[in-house]
């Protein structure tokens, strides 16, 4: 019976001690276009807002995004445009799967 318990209580330490040593960390969705960081929201940009092309994303990461033109969200490849009415350093177009999103820099 002590066995058991001495048992019990390793397995327990052991289960507690690497489910506490678990971070994650998550980033919001964020893409850096013109040294600033341009945060995806939910908002819809529709096709008569959508202005000139402006990039595109060359590099995909998996943590925070610190260059010109990356991305932790949206794919390789992926178009951003200027939004008719507002300033590219405020907000951007980004196509994802055939509509377009907006990402404010604020």
């Amino acid at each position: 019976m002590k066995i058991f318990s001495i048992f019990a209580i390793t397995a327990l330490l052991v289960f507690v001690l690497v489910g506490c040593s678990n971070k994650t960390t998550e980033y919001p969705n964020v893409i850096i276009f013109n040294n600033t960081q341009f945060y995806l929201s939910v908002e819809k940009v529709t096709l008569d807002n959508i202005g000139n092309q402006v990039g595109a994303v060359k590099r995909l990461v998996d943590q925070m995004p610190q260059k010109n033109e990356e991305s932790n969200f949206t794919p390789v490849g992926s178009k951003l445009y200027e939004i008719k009415g507002i300033g590219p350093n405020e907000a951007i177009a980004v196509e994802l799967d055939g509509e377009y999103q907006k990402a404010s820099s604020k």
